[in-house]
């Protein structure tokens, strides 16, 4: 089952890590589609409005990388491959107020 805060590999345009931030109510229904938020191990990007930085030991990554909610993405829920963490919630809160930045909601 694909939960809210989980770090999964994904296939998009590369194979690339990637949060998932859809609701529980959405992903307790009987769709094919999440949303998730791409990583990048570009740290540069770490101070882009509306971008997070999470460190590895938090993604359960190889490496530091950053959320970035402009890339805000559905996805049909096959492509989620390997689970590799589960963000903390307070990690999970920034990338969600990072969303509410760059959608201006």
């Amino acid at each position: 089952m694909v939960v809210r805060g989980a770090v999964h590999w994904v296939d998009l345009d590369k194979r690339r890590p990637c949060v998932v931030v859809s609701s529980e109510e959405v992903l307790r229904a009987e769709v094919w589609q999440t949303h998730v938020v791409p990583l990048t191990s570009n740290l540069d990007r770490a101070g882009l409005a509306g971008n997070v930085l999470l460190k590895a030991a938090a993604t359960g990554l190889a490496t530091d990388t950053v959320a970035v909610p402009i890339g805000l993405e559905p996805v049909d829920r096959s492509w989620l491959t390997e689970a590799v963490g589960q963000l903390p919630r307070a990690l999970t809160d920034a990338i969600d107020d990072g969303l509410r930045a760059v959608l201006s909601l």
